[in-house]
């Protein structure tokens, strides 16, 4: 299937004629009183699973209050004045390590340039929306500013450690980005220094802990090191095998996703200078392949396992463009649909059938299929937005997410 961003429909549509959630029926019985810890845990997807959305009928039980509640909320759920404080809630965070091609053949066909002005634009954005949800790094490697000419090991004091994006990790970013191609396409090398730095990564605040690793290669060319392919099944070949190992890492080490943006001519004529077929297995190992690809795909465009940029397929400008959607299409992908409930049972306690979410002002009921959920009903550490909800959240990375407390629940009806 093509690679592509999806974004879903509007959150408005989720709302048809609900009433304001002050009175009516609640959302359910049996909760049991939450533990102190945060809890919670976010995949790198989300939103397909969750808890029950709940009856009718009291509850006995009890979730913690939000630490971060304010005291006049702006809640949407209308002027009933049933609300009595609302806590900006934050999904499970991503950690995004970019490892990009330097070598020579990149200064061909403006892919450098249009590689390099596309990350600036997307860092620039994530900068812009403060998104403490993500986090970002930056390996490049056989470009002018690689002192060790493409020979590794990586990362090198030049490359940018994963953080929060601040002014100062932007300008850091920006500024790695700043060489030219130069050498050879040490693909392993570069693929393991990645691997180790998300291997060793431990988040720092303002960025959570317990958030998904992924790794994303942009690249041009066949590898130059012992990833070079050889021919017929791509089952062995080492970056594959790798790949595919760190995506099967426990925590805290893993699991890594690994991504893969190819840019060359697309069909490939030439598979010792473009491979479709490494790319397409590279990322289908690292757990990143969509549903139906085709790893080995050389013909047509619409099933690829891996992201294509054709740098001849239109202008310098296109090209850019097509690398920005890339990255945003793998952006969207990895952004969790599971927000954890920080809770703290000293505070107080809050009654869960009387909790409500809204997105940028507007309630989302609580529906297991197409609204939110939790994630453990009778023990809830986390919220989960399922269906049509999590897809408009995925087209959305900077959507304002409140929780609500003090008015009877909103429930969905199951569709």
């Amino acid at each position: 299937m093509k690679r592509s961003f999806v974004v879903g429909s509007s959150l408005a549509l989720l709302i048809g004629s609900l009433a304001p959630a002050c009175g009516g029926s609640n959302s359910g019985s049996g909760f049991g009183q939450n533990p102190d810890s945060g809890g919670g845990s976010g995949g790198s997807s989300g939103g397909s699973s969750g808890g029950s959305s709940g009856g009718s009928g009291g509850s006995s039980g009890s979730i913690g209050t939000f630490p971060d509640a304010a005291s006049t909320p702006d809640t949407g759920l209308g002027d009933a004045g049933c609300a009595t404080a609302t806590a900006k809630a934050t999904r499970s965070p991503v950690y995004m390590l970019f490892v990009l091609d330097g070598s020579g053949s990149m200064s061909q066909d403006n892919k450098w340039t249009a590689a390099t002005t596309a990350l600036k634009a997307i860092f620039s954005d994530i900068q812009t929306k403060a998104d403490m949800g993500l986090g970002v790094g930056l390996i490049v490697f056989s470009d002018t500013q690689d002192s060790t000419f493409g020979s590794g090991p990586y990362p090198e004091s030049v490359d940018v450690p994963i953080n929060f994006v601040s002014s100062a990790q932007d300008t850091s970013l920006n500024n790695r980005l700043s060489g030219g191609p130069q050498a050879g396409t040490p693909t392993q090398s570069a693929l393991q220094g990645g691997y180790g730095e998300l291997e060793a990564y431990m988040a720092t605040a303002p960025l959570a802990p317990g958030g998904q690793k992924v790794l994303v290669l942009i690249t041009d060319g066949v590898p130059t090191d012992g990833c070079a392919p050889g021919g017929g099944s791509y089952t062995s070949n080492a970056c594959v095998v790798e790949a595919a190992g760190e995506l099967t890492k426990a925590s805290p080490a893993g699991p890594i996703l690994t991504f893969v943006i190819g840019t060359g001519v697309f069909p490939s004529s030439d598979l010792t200078n473009f491979d479709p077929n490494f790319l397409g297995n590279l990322a289908q190992a690292g757990g990143t392949g969509p549903k139906g690809c085709n790893p080995n795909e050389n013909s047509v465009s619409t099933d690829l396992c891996y992201f294509e940029v054709d740098p001849t397929a239109g202008s310098a400008t296109q090209t850019e463009q097509a690398f920005e959607t890339a990255i945003n299409a793998i952006r969207g992908q990895v952004i969790s649909c599971t927000f954890p409930l920080s809770v703290n049972t000293e505070a107080g306690t809050v009654d869960p059938s009387k909790v409500n979410v809204t997105v940028d002002g507007m309630t989302v009921p609580q529906n297991s299929t197409n609204g939110w959920s939790y994630n453990n009903p009778t023990n809830p550490t986390a919220i989960v937005f399922n269906g049509t909800a999590c897809t408009s959240l995925k087209g959305d990375p900077m959507a304002s997410v409140q929780i609500i407390l003090g008015c009877a629940t909103v429930v969905g009806t199951q569709q």
